[in-house]
């Protein structure tokens, strides 16, 4: 697999299929020009693309829109059309503006076919393993250069519709790491059991989020009409090229927990680098993408995502996210540090030497080592 530009193949395993939710607001979608009705309707339902409602999607109720794709595959044709779908939803700006926008209401998901890993469970464990150890630098990764993650898909927000139900989840794409790693370190993580002597993965009982605002869903596994994983977590977005990047970024993520499952030892050496934690986050960032891309120019685009978006305040505090702790070195200690005065220091050494010969004098033992 490597990155091309425009409509050329990625060149994809055969079982790679996927779907896309493309969300944007100031969209008019009522009326005879509307973008839902007339020739416009009967453009998109030529290229099998879906038409989200109101009662499907709240967004679509507070003035926006959202298109689904139908089961795409890595073909110029299918890569021809998200971009050509993107092009007409500009067209239809609705009352608050003359341009179609994704802003932080809209977010860009993702499905991927679950077939080629629910039915192989190594693979499916190999996988969310690899997730939870990445979890928070694909956060970093899965937007264009200089667009951090919105607030909404990682807070809680309390705007529009659905006030009642923002009460019980975090955001709309909320970090799942910490769930998945307690499993792991636990031995209690189950990706697969049979029933009715067919083998089905993740069924609801053994699912780690059974909710699916999370920015890895995993809830529609084993659904006979839509058995996916779903990546929840990137910005919206009409740009065919963010969007082709962010499915390479997927897919890569999915394709490495199938080669290392069938060949370890091949891969054992850049595993042992991904997972080390006694590093920085820029290294832990460049261990992960030289783990899922082969090539430099790939993993460039992905760096400069990052480092573009790292230190965005979206980010600060991870801890009360979800995102697995103790990943890589944090700078922000080292930064606290050199922020701190020496005199500060320095009083702080005294105060405490102080407090020390106080307790010593109160015939208290002290060890000195």
């Amino acid at each position: 697999m490597k990155y091309t530009n425009g409509f050329n193949k990625l060149n994809f395993p055969e079982y790679f299929k996927f779907g896309i939710e493309l969300e944007a607001d100031n969209v008019k979608t009522k009326g005879k020009d509307g973008l839902y009705n007339g020739e416009s309707a009967n453009y998109i339902k030529s290229k099998n693309w879906h038409m989200a409602s109101k009662k499907e999607e709240r967004l679509v109720a507070e003035g926006g829109a959202e298109l689904v794709s139908p089961i795409l595959q890595d073909n110029e044709q299918d890569w021809k059309d998200i971009a050509d779908i993107c092009e007409h939803m500009k067209k239809f700006s609705g009352k608050k503006g003359d341009k179609v926008v994704s802003n932080e209401k809209c977010g860009l998901h993702i499905h991927f076919d679950a077939k080629c890993l629910a039915e192989y469970p190594d693979r499916m464990k190999n996988f969310l393993e690899l997730y939870q150890e990445a979890e928070e630098l694909i956060y970093k990764m899965c937007n264009d250069k200089n667009n951090p993650i919105r607030k909404g898909a990682i807070n809680k927000d309390f705007k529009g519709l659905h006030l009642i139900s923002a009460l019980w989840r975090n955001g709309m794409a909320a970090p799942t790491g910490k769930k998945i790693l307690k499993h792991i370190q636990n031995g209690t993580l189950k990706v697969s059991y049979k029933k009715f002597g067919k083998l089905r993965m993740l069924a609801s009982k053994y699912k780690l989020d059974e909710r699916r605002y999370a920015g890895l869903n995993l809830t529609n596994i084993g659904n006979s009409k839509k058995n996916t994983i779903e990546f929840r977590m990137a910005n919206g977005t009409l740009d065919p090229i963010v969007i082709k990047q962010t499915i390479f970024l997927y897919a890569s993520l999915i394709n490495t927990a199938i080669k290392i499952t069938e060949h370890p030892e091949k891969y054992k050496e850049k595993m042992d680098n991904f997972y080390n934690t006694n590093i920085t986050e820029r290294q832990k960032a460049e261990n992960f993408l030289n783990l899922i891309m082969e090539n430099s120019e790939d993993r460039k685009i992905y760096m400069e995502r990052w480092e573009s978006v790292k230190d965005a305040r979206v980010f600060q505090k991870n801890y009360k996210k979800g995102f697995s702790q103790n990943r890589f070195k944090r700078e922000e200690f080292k930064e606290i540090a050199n922020r701190t005065p020496t005199n500060m220091v320095h009083r702080t050494y005294l105060y405490i030497k102080e407090m020390l010969q106080k307790t010593n004098e109160q015939g208290v033992e002290i060890y000195d080592e």
